[in-house]
């Protein structure tokens, strides 16, 4: 059976951990090495705030010492995840449901269900949602801790 992007945006969580054990451990601090285990959005707490929802997944040190976090996020309709905005980690996000459109080096683009958008360290840029529905998207962040976002 061939996997289209879609399908591999909605199965990347349990791809990345790569589990050996079905244990889920979603409070993994930040300095801790992570573990395998398989996460489930499902049995997840979601934060939930004005026109976002935010579920954290993991945050931890990977096996040779990579500082990462994965969260999923949703938006609604015309929201701004944030303007224009950097940070020392690299990003990367996978659209599952609706557009985004991502701001980076003079350019817009749009992302929708299946699409990948990579952030390089320091690069400046910004996210909203342009679309008349709710997008919702992975979020992947590689490297050092990245400062909060100021959510509007």
């Amino acid at each position: 059976m061939a996997l289209t992007r879609r399908d591999m945006c909605i199965l990347l969580p349990a791809l990345m951990a790569t589990a050996t054990t079905f244990a889920a451990e979603s409070d993994a601090g930040k300095n801790e090495t992570l573990k395998s285990a398989i996460y489930n959005l499902k049995d997840l707490k979601v934060e939930k705030s004005k026109n976002r929802d935010y579920i954290p997944v993991f945050e931890g040190n990977t096996s040779n010492g990579q500082h990462m976090t994965v969260h999923e996020s949703a938006v609604g309709p015309g929201g701004v995840i944030h303007e224009m905005y950097t940070h020392p980690g690299d990003e990367m996000f996978l659209v599952r449901e609706g557009t985004l459109e991502v701001e980076m080096e003079g350019k817009r683009s749009q992302v929708g269900p299946g699409g990948i958008a990579y952030v390089a360290s320091n690069t400046p840029y910004a996210v909203r949602n342009t679309s008349d529905q709710w997008a919702r998207y992975f979020v992947f962040l590689f490297g050092p801790s990245n400062p909060p976002i100021q959510w509007k």
